[in-house]
């Protein structure tokens, strides 16, 4: 049987995305990421690597279209950088959106990274302080190879490839799509997927307040307070007491998500929330809300949102047309 794509065994090829002014902290990187390069589990390219008349531009592209991962060593000269950001970043942006390819964003430096499209990505160290704000580099730059490799390698297997050029089955659907792989989850996997849940739950608030600014007599406003609480209002000018406020905060009681509806956003106070669970095959979200109707199981972080959207707009008298 003929296939379009090849399973590939360890270790992951990543593209390392960085700007030349940021040679000295690159270099620290390679320095904690050579363990996992020595033990199989890892291997990084940047563009140093490219021999003396070799065709830059060619074997960028091409790399780029071989790599899993790719790491973008994130900083000011990386934003302004019109190759890195608008060439490297936007050509693993297409990848990434074709489920091709797995994006890490490397905080190096203090900057706007999360007016950036990489804000939609889990980045390193830990809650994206960049490296330099750390004390001691080494400290961050290890959580940096710690993430990596448990990205890598789990148990000493592969836990997640992205193809360049997917299996399909005979009937034209994506391999991917047609099998379930078992596996378990640990501490690290569930505060991930508090993370990503927490993000996304945000981004679709955006994306909602935004819509909503063109529907006359009412007003929305999203307030992110920290990395772990935003909050949202929205007034409906048509009736009586049309206003209500969200707030939405990672963690808490519930474990996950925790949400209070008020002006004040009381501590060790919550109308409920959503915490994680999981099966065999994945993680997802239960809610916990008894203002909520229905009863789900299990609820992706876009799930949550649209029912966390739709009963604050129940709350002020508004409806889907």
């Amino acid at each position: 049987m003929e296939t379009s794509g090849e399973a590939l065994i360890l270790p992951v090829q990543a593209f390392i995305s960085y700007s030349h002014a940021d040679d000295e902290l690159l270099d620290r990187l390679r320095k904690h990421l050579s363990q996992l390069e020595r033990d199989g589990t890892f291997s990084g390219w940047f563009d140093r690597d490219i021999h003396a008349g070799g065709k830059l531009d060619q074997e960028i592209e091409d790399r780029l279209r071989s790599s899993g991962v790719f790491l973008a060593c994130v900083s000011p000269d990386y934003i302004a950088s019109g190759y890195c950001y608008e060439k490297e970043l936007a050509f693993a942006l297409k990848r990434e959106a074709e489920d091709e390819l797995i994006i890490v964003p490397v905080i190096l430096q203090p900057c706007e990274w999360l007016e950036t499209p990489l804000a939609r990505f889990k980045a390193v160290p830990k809650d994206g302080k960049s490296v330099a704000e750390h004390t001691n580099p080494n400290v961050a730059f290890l959580e940096v190879a710690t993430e990596i490799r448990r990205l890598c390698r789990a148990d000493g297997k592969v836990v997640e490839y992205k193809s360049a050029a997917p299996i399909s089955s005979a009937d034209g659907t994506s391999a991917h799509s047609r099998y379930r792989v078992q596996r378990q989850f640990d501490d690290l996997d569930r505060r991930d997927f508090t993370e990503r849940a927490y993000r996304e739950i945000f981004q679709f608030f955006e994306a909602s307040v935004r819509e909503l600014e063109s529907v006359p007599e009412v007003e929305a406003r999203l307030f992110r307070t920290d990395e772990a609480h935003f909050s949202c209002t929205i007034i409906n000018r048509g009736i009586s007491r049309g206003f209500e406020t969200l707030h939405v905060r990672r963690g808490g009681s519930w474990g996950a998500i925790d949400i209070l509806y008020g002006e004040d956003n009381r501590a060790n106070t919550s109308n409920g929330g959503f915490s994680i669970s999981s099966d065999q095959y994945e993680l997802f979200l239960t809610a916990g809300m008894f203002q909520m109707s229905g009863r789900d199981d299990k609820l992706s972080p876009k799930d949550a949102a649209q029912k966390l959207w739709d009963d604050l707009l129940a709350r002020v008298g508004i409806d889907y047309a």
